[in-house]
């Protein structure tokens, strides 16, 4: 009920892919990631609240939040909004910021195109507020003055389309929202480590987040067929089947020794995740669907050991 199995997925990871990295973060980057991914959960789950025109609509946990929705926009997430600005000010490192900055507008864009949408009010200020920042962020980039003009010519124009409804239709098409969570979750796991590391190449920061993508894609599309009751999934059997297959070629490449070898732990707990995935998904009617989405939780964490081995 309080969504706190996302921030300890997020920190548990971070702190497995520090390891491998050999990277010594400071806690606050656990807390702070943790804290951030609290608050974007607890607005996914409320903001749906306002999406439905019946509570009978809604399953037990977003019951809970529709009941409680008004203390939480109002006296639970203002002040861990300010606890964030205050880290970010004062103890988070300034390459960290900046990529969190830049995360929390795309974060800000997936809040309106998906989980606003029985609010336009709300809808519309996730979007100014991304809108805006991004505009702001891209005048402070090292960049050309006629790129800035570009960027921000096009980011102006996502602005309107969102404004005229158009951009959540066109994004669910390309790219579903389990797929797009997942990836906006595995670049804040990786943000400190993709800094810290500072690696040769953008070949491994991408294929790590790459990795985390798919395992998440896999646990949260797995929640969403187990409640709406479906049987047989051919979608997330290839999901599953795809996931796999690039776990085992980063493995195979990097004992190759194509790729780093900070890569080998992060596979190996992603082997472990995907085998236990496919055990519990196998085995989903067995369990209610409260019980499945514990356990998928669990399934990611639970193999995080190999990461250290």
């Amino acid at each position: 009920m309080l969504s706190l199995e996302a921030p300890a997925v997020a920190v548990l990871w971070q702190a497995a892919l520090a390891h491998t990295h050999g990277i010594r973060l400071t806690p606050m980057l656990g807390v702070g990631l943790g804290l951030a991914c609290w608050v974007v959960y607890l607005l996914d789950r409320t903001l749906d609240t306002y999406a439905v025109k019946s509570v009978a609509e809604l399953d037990l946990r977003h019951v809970y939040y529709h009941r409680y929705r008004r203390v939480l926009l109002l006296g639970v997430i203002p002040p861990a909004l300010v606890a964030l600005g205050w880290m970010a000010l004062y103890v988070i490192p300034e390459g960290v910021l900046w990529q969190a900055v830049s995360l929390a507008l795309l974060v800000a864009l997936y809040l309106a195109s998906w989980s606003a949408q029985g609010s336009r009010v709300t809808r519309d200020v996730f979007i100014s507020c991304a809108g805006l920042g991004g505009i702001m962020l891209i005048s402070r980039m090292p960049i050309a003055s006629g790129s800035k003009f570009t960027l921000s010519l096009f980011v102006l124009g996502v602005m309107a389309l969102s404004f005229l409804r158009q951009l959540d239709i066109r994004m669910g098409n390309v790219l579903p929202k389990e797929m797009t969570a997942a990836l906006l979750f595995a670049m804040g796991c990786t943000t400190s480590t993709r800094f810290f590391a500072m690696p040769e190449t953008i070949a491994e920061p991408v294929l790590e987040c790459v990795l985390l993508t798919l395992l998440f894609a896999c646990n949260l599309h797995g929640i969403t067929c187990r409640e709406a009751g479906l049987q047989n999934d051919r979608r997330h059997t290839l999901l599953v089947f795809g996931t796999l297959g690039f776990v085992l070629g980063v493995l195979w490449c990097v004992e190759l020794g194509v790729l780093q070898h900070a890569l080998l732990g992060p596979a190996r707990a992603a082997l472990g995740v995907v085998a236990l995935h496919s055990l519990v998904h196998g085995l989903r009617r067995r369990y209610s669907v409260d019980a499945y989405r514990v356990l998928a939780d669990l399934v990611l964490i639970v193999p995080l050991p190999l990461a250290w081995w």
